[in-house]
């Protein structure tokens, strides 16, 4: 996808996609495009991960995981893998058309909270304490990084873990900062602006020198390049964002989704003009 231009960037409301007919309400704490037409999402309170569909609404397939699920990310087209915290370890779950399955358990090693695919490998975020790990698939370690590795205190509640290239992209909700690091966990920056983005949470990456971030606090959703530093905010609480937890981009659509974070019974929707 080319680069957005965040002085001259147009996003269109579209109508929120309902979660359900009944009202009923979910707490979402990640989400990621499945495809064209469907969402997977993790379900804190309910203990679970939702196939949406992304057009009609409603949720297609449901499946129960041992604990509340946190991040989350797309392994290959048709399987996630899902990070649950309490049991530090990483489910994986299957895509068979609209319905899902159980695979596997991984365990990690600590209280995962956010999970991305970096090439063949996963990275994950602990809390308890703080790190970011690289892991292959079946969970053994390969790279780490920590509070004693930057030899300062860099890590407080590391919750989403985004992939560009080569690059890996950490949103700390406590320190209110971006951390870059290379592929083998060696830091490159750190990117703060607390009066723009106050309490980032989910983050996912636009393209190779873009990167969407939450602002929990700050009622917005910030464009970041990692080559200036530079951060906008695109969406503000005057466009309809308010606590933003998580979002996806459908490239094909060029549509954002974001979840709020606390108990919701739909998703806001944004088409990028």
């Amino acid at each position: 996808m080319t680069l957005v231009d965040p002085v001259n960037i147009r996003l269109q409301q579209q109508p929120p996609l309902p979660l359900s007919s009944s009202g009923e309400e979910y707490d979402i704490w990640d989400m990621v495009v499945v495809s064209g037409r469907r969402l997977l999402l993790t379900g804190w309170e309910h203990n679970s991960v939702l196939l949406v569909d992304s057009q009609e609404g409603g949720v297609l397939s449901t499946v129960s995981v041992p604990c509340g699920p946190w991040g989350m990310c797309m392994v290959h087209a048709a399987c996630a893998a899902v990070a649950l915290p309490v049991d530090k370890g990483v489910q994986y779950v299957h895509v068979n058309g609209d319905t899902l399955t159980l695979g596997k358990v991984v365990p990690v090693g600590g209280d995962v909270r956010g999970v991305n695919v970096l090439g063949s490998r996963l990275v994950v975020t602990y809390l308890g304490p703080a790190a970011v790990e690289v892991v292959t698939q079946e969970g053994k370690r390969l790279h780490r990084f920590d509070n004693k590795s930057a030899g300062r205190e860099l890590f407080k509640q590391p919750w989403y873990v985004a992939v560009s290239g080569d690059r890996v992209f950490v949103s700390d909700w406590s320190t209110n900062t971006i951390t870059m690091l290379s592929d083998q966990l060696q830091l490159l920056a750190t990117f703060s602006q607390p009066d723009l983005l106050n309490k980032p949470n989910g983050i996912i990456s636009l393209n190779d020198d873009q990167l969407l971030v939450c602002g929990m606090l700050s009622n917005n959703i910030v464009l970041l390049q990692p080559s200036s530093g530079r951060m906008s905010a695109i969406l503000e609480e005057k466009d309809g964002v308010e606590s933003p937890q998580a979002l996806a981009f459908c490239h094909h659509s060029r549509t954002l989704y974001i979840v709020p974070g606390y108990s919701t019974t739909s998703i806001k929707r944004y088409r990028l003009k």
